[in-house]
């Protein structure tokens, strides 16, 4: 699993690209990765992951992995990861919501996170 950085380079999910998931830091499923949507696990569109990184609806920076490019906000220092959480129980996918069309970029980090 890859860790998911937030705007102070704290880690604050993980990234089970195997799975398309991201899960929480204690092993929890947060939300799933389907194309460039992402949804929670009530099946609600909460955002876009493109470039190793996601947007919420409002177009805003939530999380970053390492290796992401184009986020057009300063990356900060990234923290240490904490230990990952053993393996998550992967679920089935729930129904999902039709995504909106995409916001504008923003050159902003969101300051609320979705799940």
């Amino acid at each position: 699993m890859e860790p998911l950085y937030d705007r102070l380079g704290r880690v604050r999910a993980w990234l089970h690209a195997e799975h398309a998931r991201i899960i929480s830091l204690q092993g929890s499923h947060l939300a799933s990765i389907d194309g460039h949507s992402v949804y929670d696990s009530n099946g609600q569109h909460i955002g876009w992951w493109k470039h190793g990184h996601m947007r919420n609806t409002r177009g805003a920076v939530v999380v970053w992995a390492s290796d992401a490019f184009g986020l057009g906000v300063i990356r900060p220092p990234q923290m240490p990861p904490p230990a990952e959480p053993k393996a998550p129980v992967v679920e089935g996918f729930q129904a999902r919501a039709t995504p909106p069309a995409h916001p504008a970029r923003s050159a902003s980090w969101a300051v609320e996170f979705p799940f």
